[in-house]
């Protein structure tokens, strides 16, 4: 159950809808942890307009992937609704705990203080807030746009996804790399790294046994 909000409390809302419409915000303003908060700031970035789109990941090891997705996910969104104000897109984020849960332990690599600080520096990232449990803030912001990629393996059906906003766009993989594909890269080189290493001892052990044979 909601608590009412004080008249206070309401015009301080207000004026922070108003300074993320436009462009004003700080990253302080625009990260909302509070779900009932994100709520109440999109509520009146409705009634002034504008238009809600939404995307959500891990957003781990930050890429150029990651950064067309965003910026490209949001044009879309404002060709599907031109007569909006503006387009709002909050980005969801996955908590270190729900990372782990989707991911397995040893990810993410990034915690997510800093993966929430990267995407406040992204010019098209209106609102960025915290998923706690999985396939459950699209519930919350309740969008006329989702952006979805279609190369996310734990996505929940595309039809389902579409009964539940006014749009669903859903976009190709925008660069040949991936978060894993990089994390396994990393893996891969430190093991052969190792390996060389390993390799120069064993060659410079085995001049050690050459030489104490040669003395015999």
């Amino acid at each position: 159950m909601s608590i009412p909000l004080t008249a206070n409390d309401s015009s301080k809302l207000l004026l922070r809808a108003q300074r993320i419409l436009t462009g004003k915000a700080s990253f302080q303003e625009r990260f909302i942890p509070d779900h009932q908060e994100l709520q109440d700031v999109l509520e009146y970035l409705r009634h002034m307009g504008c238009a809600i789109a939404f995307t959500t990941g891990v957003w781990d090891l930050f890429h150029i992937g990651h950064g067309d997705y965003i910026h490209n996910g949001k044009l879309e969104a404002e060709k599907l609704l031109p007569e909006a104000e503006k387009i709002i897109l909050v980005v969801g984020v996955d908590t270190d705990q729900l990372t782990k849960e989707r991911k397995g332990p040893s990810r993410p690599i990034v915690p997510e203080d800093e993966r929430f600080g990267v995407l406040g520096h992204l010019r098209p990232v209106d609102i960025i807030t915290p998923q706690y449990e999985a396939n459950t803030l699209y519930k919350l912001v309740g969008a006329d746009v989702r952006i979805v990629s279609e190369s996310t393996g734990d996505l929940p059906n595309l039809e389902l996804m579409q009964k539940e906003c006014k749009h669903l766009v859903v976009l190709p993989p925008q660069s040949e790399t991936s978060t894993t594909a990089r994390i396994r890269r990393l893996a891969l080189d430190g093991r052969l790294e190792a390996l060389k290493q390993v390799r120069g001892k064993l060659l410079l052990l085995a001049e050690e046994i050459e030489r104490d044979l040669g003395q015999q």
